[in-house]
């Protein structure tokens, strides 16, 4: 089961006025939540992108607004916005961002690229003026046998028959995945964004 699961929403398509309502809307918002924080390096709770006052959040407005039970704000410039969220990626707040966007700019495209720590899943999501419009998503298990094909060291220590590493082999193969996973990752991720 995830936990936490880190989300990048990044601006691929967007007019000038679009930029304009992300700049306000989004980087604006999120900069003052920060403030309200009173320090330049504070995350920003996503529930403070809704509400000025703490005690307003709720797991409903969360569940409704952002699609995690928690979620923070790490890092957002003209260009995206670095989250971490509780057990799922923040799908619904990626779909509040686009539709505010998309009164002014039918065209704006933004993707979620997300993960979960483990990771229990990998995904990248698309939004537009509709919504989201797709969903690429891979489980752990899945995602292991694609590394293994295309990496001939852990081919070499992978046991077909019993599905799982060869005897005494465990402890470098966990070994080359943690030095593989994230490039992997990150290259799975963008072939659909």
């Amino acid at each position: 089961m995830a936990n936490h699961v880190s989300s990048y929403l990044r601006v691929n398509m967007i007019s000038p006025e679009g930029q304009k309502v992300w700049d306000e809307f989004v980087v604006g918002r999120l900069d003052a939540a920060r403030s309200r924080e009173e320090s330049e390096w504070a995350e920003v709770h996503l529930g403070n992108f809704f509400v000025e006052n703490d005690s307003d959040i709720s797991w409903d407005l969360m569940q409704e607004k952002v699609g995690a039970k928690w979620a923070y704000a790490t890092d957002w410039d003209e260009t995206g916005i670095s989250m971490y969220s509780a057990w799922s990626p923040v799908g619904e707040f990626a779909r509040e961002v686009v539709e505010e966007i998309a009164k002014v700019d039918p065209e704006v495209s933004l993707s979620l690229t997300y993960e979960d720590e483990f990771p229990n899943f990998i995904g990248v999501a698309e939004y537009t003026e509709t919504g989201e419009t797709e969903d690429y998503y891979i489980e752990w298990d899945e995602f292991l046998q694609r590394m293994i094909g295309r990496n001939d060291e852990l081919k070499e220590m992978w046991d077909e028959d019993s599905e799982d590493w060869k005897d005494g082999m465990e402890d470098d193969a966990n070994d080359l995945l943690s030095d593989i996973q994230w490039e992997e990752i990150h290259e799975w991720q963008s072939q659909y964004v």
